[in-house]
């Protein structure tokens, strides 16, 4: 990707306005995205690594493994990093092995990650992974982090009279009224939809200086339905944002093309390590389709 790298700051620089003094910098931005996905045994029962975990498809408790995995999107391009097994504490205990959780093997990727040269990483994460100590490891290599909030993280609030104040996001979502909204596009492949933003500058607890946006998909709808999210980009618009937040779907996609079209849960091998081999095996069967589809493009 070196070579599309050096193409697209070229590109940018041709298109770029020119003025007095110093011409701003290009920037090519990779998106670097951390999730993971549950992969469900119910009839397994001397697997190794098997646990407890909640799937969001089944949106309950079930009994399988959990792949975490990310996603490296640049130019359009994707390239899957190395799958992992995630192991509860019990799981460890049972199999005499070192406890790592989820947030720990995501401070380990970015800690680890190289990006093509010339580029700006940008991490994307869902509301489990986005901590002090994931903002940390990001901000030790100058990158950005954005991804989803839970309502009950506590957001700094300064009234007119100069008093600080800490509320919930979804106390403070609850003061807002429908002009505080604005309206932009949501990208998808189906060609994006309305949402309604609210974006503000402000303190998070434990996360430091935040842009908070609140997304409404109807003004009309409960306030339950209400989804937040934050950004590193604090001096950004709502909609540059919100095409950020976007591009993290990319996982979920990718998450289900293991699932539907390579299938990535459908083994029966009985060790852990050749669980992850499997994984590893599907994930370079991934990127090797994603070449193919982009030979054809061009």
């Amino acid at each position: 990707m070196a070579l599309a790298v050096q193409a697209e700051h070229l590109r940018q620089r041709r298109l770029r306005p020119k003025r007095r003094g110093r011409p701003k910098a290009t920037l090519v931005t990779g998106y670097l995205i951390l999730d993971d996905s549950v992969h469900c045994k119910p009839k397994g029962q001397k697997m190794g690594g098997l646990g407890r975990h909640y799937s969001g498809v089944e949106k309950k408790v079930v009994r399988g493994h959990c792949m975490f995995a990310g996603l490296y999107v640049l130019l359009e391009r994707r390239c899957p990093l190395r799958p992992r097994l995630y192991r509860q504490k019990s799981v460890c205990e049972q199999e005499s092995t070192a406890l790592q959780s989820k947030v720990d093997m995501a401070v380990e990727e970015i800690e680890r990650f190289q990006p093509v040269p010339g580029t700006h990483t940008h991490v994307l994460t869902d509301s489990w992974y986005h901590c002090k100590r994931v903002r940390k490891a990001a901000e030790k290599r100058d990158w950005d982090v954005s991804g989803g909030l839970r309502k009950n993280r506590k957001m700094r609030l300064t009234d007119p009279d100069g008093n600080r104040r800490w509320l919930s996001l979804a106390e403070y979502a609850a003061t807002l009224r429908p002009e505080d909204y604005q309206q932009a596009v949501w990208p998808s492949q189906q060609g994006g939809h309305i949402v309604y933003v609210h974006a503000i500058p402000t303190w998070v607890r434990k996360l430091g200086p935040t842009l908070l946006l609140i997304t409404r998909l109807s003004l009309d709808g409960p306030l339950e339905q209400a989804r937040y999210w934050g950004s590193t980009l604090v001096e950004a618009d709502a909609q540059t944002v919100v095409n950020v937040l976007a591009t993290r779907w990319n996982v979920e996609v990718l998450f289900e093309d293991y699932k539907d079209l390579l299938g990535a849960d459908h083994y029966q091998v009985m060790k852990a390590t050749a669980v992850v081999r499997f994984w590893t095996l599907v994930s370079c069967l991934a990127y090797f389709l994603d070449e193919q589809r982009a030979l054809l493009q061009d």
